[in-house]
């Protein structure tokens, strides 16, 4: 589709002067309490990325007689794909009007979109949105998975939404086996030096950690000190997040982000991101899980894509559940059409670095 035909079917990028029509489309097919409606989310998500677009947000509308059909938003960010940076967008928010659907104002809005990077990539996207995506080329990577470390057996599975198949993985691991498991690797990780330090804000010493980390992920959005300050530090949700170093001296071995959710009123700690050295991811993750035990969680949980993270994990008694359940968690890419070079790499969901602090995956709570 050609930017003509964009043009010709309504579709252009968001001024100010869209914003009370905006506003009335969203609170019709969002909800009168959507996170889209608050001011303060808006400006930070479309309006203080580091990867901003010069051209302005990078939020897509389509109108017929002066009113919103429908909406295609992104968040610009670097991601490294091999050696190299690339431009890349999360797709977030398509919407159209239910009158106006099947009538060609979704492909516009995502061809838009697609069109102003090197790959754009989508998660946590509705089983409407993956047909639309899967109809224009969009490589299926499958789903995130979600790891839940049991702290408390009978307290988390009264509250888990996860059903009767917690159970059954609780019984199969056994009790005594969850109470354990990470018990040795965080008394390994203190022997080696390593120590959890909680932490106001992220510093500049996070550049030098992602520069040592990058490189065994092939596939990574950027995490340096500009993106973790925009994503946790000026975010309106800012006083959710608790921030840790892993340190051995003065060395930033990994860093971890941890939110509390609540299942039913009782406390679950959820990882939002982290980032390690290599070798030291077993021995943050440890850490965090006696932090978790000693203050009274029944669980701790981390939605990732890693495939350095699966078996040290599981090792920890870290449980895979499968997601949908409570909330889509699909992963899609589609490259440029004319980056078709970028198919085979993006394409493997092996390659790929993904936490819940991508995208917009992590607006919500898990338990929510």
């Amino acid at each position: 589709m050609s930017v003509i035909d964009w043009k010709q079917r309504g579709v252009a990028r968001y001024e100010p002067g869209d914003s009370a029509a905006l506003e009335t489309f969203q609170r019709a097919h969002f909800g009168a309490d959507a996170i889209q409606l608050c001011s303060d989310h808006f400006h930070w998500l479309f309006e203080e990325p580091p990867e901003r677009d010069h051209e302005g947000p990078q939020l897509w509308l389509c109108k017929r007689n002066g009113a919103v059909v429908g909406q295609q938003g992104g968040i610009p960010f670097a991601l490294k794909v091999g050696d190299r940076n690339r431009r890349a967008s999360w797709a977030i928010d398509l919407m159209v009007a239910p009158e106006w659907r099947l009538r060609g104002v979704g492909p516009a809005l995502s061809e838009t979109h697609s069109g102003a990077s090197d790959l754009s990539v989508s998660l946590s996207m509705t089983e409407a949105a993956y047909k639309s995506y899967k109809r224009g080329g969009w490589l299926d990577l499958g789903n995130v998975p979600t790891y839940l470390r049991v702290i408390d057996p009978q307290r988390c599975l009264r509250v888990s939404p996860y059903g009767g198949g917690l159970a059954k993985l609780v019984a199969r691991v056994g009790k005594p086996a969850l109470a354990t498991a990470s018990m040795g690797y965080g008394l390994s990780a203190r022997l080696l030096g390593a120590k959890l330090v909680e932490i106001d804000r992220f510093d500049y010493r996070v550049d030098d950690l992602w520069e040592a980390a990058s490189a065994q992920h092939p596939v990574i959005a950027r995490r340096d000190w500009a993106f973790l300050n925009w994503r946790f530090d000026l975010s309106p949700q800012a006083d959710r997040f608790r921030r840790f170093y892993v340190m051995r001296g003065e060395t930033v071995l990994a860093y971890v982000v941890m939110r509390v959710d609540h299942w039913k009123g009782e406390p679950v700690g959820v990882v939002c991101d982290y980032l390690a050295r290599p070798g030291w991811l077993m021995a943050a993750f440890s850490l965090m899980t006696e932090l978790a035990r000693r203050q009274g969680m029944v669980a701790l949980m981390c939605r990732t894509l890693n495939a350095h993270a699966a078996r040290p994990l599981s090792m920890m008694g870290f449980l895979c559940l499968k997601n949908g359940l409570r909330a889509p968690t699909r992963m899609m890419v589609r490259p440029a059409l004319d980056q078709p070079e970028l198919a085979g790499t993006v394409g493997d969901p092996k390659n790929w670095f993904v936490t819940i602090a991508d995208s917009d995956m992590g607006f919500k709570g898990l338990g929510e």
